[in-house]
């Protein structure tokens, strides 16, 4: 299990063994620049914070996400406005924020008498506040200027990177949400692997569509290469499977010949996508986790993925999914449309690793992480 061997590997797993809870509730104010938000486009970091966030308050947690997004349907926790949003919603603002000036921007946001600060990106001067700080790296950005498909953002990755490294070295509290992330910056101390909210994703065959499907969950351009999967399905996969559909959640994605495209859909609605669909198909060259693969396999939908380093170890190697190359991404895909007895002992698999994950473990081991960091009551 990836958990396991990764604190065997390194021996810095957080805190004490998940389950044990901890001795009393915290009030705890979380940074997040955005968070899901129904029509507009979120990523992996989002859905994780979100997923936390509402998970540790509906365990009694006080917890106020500090954001530019408001609060989402639902969601347990509170929110409050993060500074600068005009800015920051601009082309050179973002680029200039995330990574660099939102170390200020964090500083300067007020958060009355939270006990521990947890930081998705930018805490470098988050310890000045002189409270407990955990900041959670989702990935490397050094793996993001490798497979950044502009200059420009290779050289502000490249930037960001130096500044991972340089918090990681000064903050005790940094947590990895993977094994290669871990490997990535090898001053961080802990290892919590991010984990998936199974009522929500969870199998229902009766849903399976009755014709061939294909669901994406990315964008078109940048290493998630939706506009590359595009071309593969024209060119290549119709012509084996002229019946498939391909469904897009990808914003801007062109409908066109058996390709139906969704933008800003729910949790709930996604969960339907991945029931629905025989298989996810995912050619990204980076992921620092990969939270479709383990939405996929938590809904019961076998995954196609190209190697990088978070297929690699969320699918164990091809254990729990089939992982191929770009020659052969194409043909390994009609092969799994077209074998109902391997996707059969994909979806075994994948139930099978989701459980390992599931996100009740990962609010376990951070539970664990806060008892550490502050005093019982009393």
């Amino acid at each position: 299990m990836l958990a396991e061997r990764a604190r065997a590997e390194t021996g810095r797993w957080a805190g004490p063994a998940p389950g044990r809870g901890v001795p009393r509730r915290v009030h705890l104010a979380v940074f997040s620049y955005s968070l899901p938000r129904a029509g507009m486009k979120r990523g992996g970091i989002e859905r994780v914070a979100h997923d936390l966030a509402d998970g540790l308050a509906r365990r009694g947690h006080a917890v106020t996400v500090y954001s530019h997004d408001p609060r989402p349907p639902g969601a347990a926790y509170e929110t409050a406005s993060l500074p600068w949003r005009g800015f920051v919603s601009t082309w050179a603002g973002r680029r200039l924020t995330m990574g660099y000036l939102g170390n200020v921007l964090m500083l300067l946001t007020p958060v009355g008498d939270a006990e521990i600060l947890m930081a998705h990106g930018d805490s470098l001067l988050l310890p000045l506040r002189g409270r407990p700080l955990v900041r959670v790296v989702h990935g490397s950005a050094l793996d993001e200027a490798r497979t950044a498909t502009s200059f420009g953002r290779r050289c502000l990755q490249a930037g960001v990177y130096g500044l991972e490294l340089l918090t990681a070295a000064l903050q005790q509290h940094c947590v990895a949400v993977s094994a290669n992330t871990l490997r990535a910056n090898r001053f961080i101390r802990h290892l919590i692997p991010n984990g998936v909210n199974r009522r929500v994703f969870r199998p229902d065959p009766a849903q399976r569509s009755p014709w061939p499907s294909i669901l994406f969950v990315g964008t078109l351009g940048g290493r998630k290469r939706g506009s590359w999967l595009l071309r593969q399905f024209h060119d290549r996969v119709r012509s084996r499977c002229p019946d498939v559909e391909l469904h897009m959640v990808c914003e801007g994605a062109p409908p066109g010949p058996g390709v139906v495209v969704h933008a800003g859909i729910s949790d709930v609605d996604l969960a339907v996508l991945y029931r629905r669909a025989w298989v996810c198909a995912s050619p990204s060259t980076y992921e620092g986790f990969g939270l479709p693969y383990l939405e996929a396999m938590a809904s019961g939908t076998p995954v196609i993925a190209t190697p990088n380093p978070g297929s690699l170890e969320v699918l164990d190697g091809g254990a729990y999914g089939c992982l191929a190359g770009d020659e052969a991404f194409a043909d390994r895909l009609c092969d799994l449309l077209g074998d109902a007895d391997e996707r059969a002992r994909l979806i075994a698999a994948g139930l099978q690793r989701a459980e390992q994950l599931d996100l009740d473990r990962t609010l376990d081991a951070y539970e664990a992480l806060f008892a550490s960091m502050v005093p019982p009551r009393g």
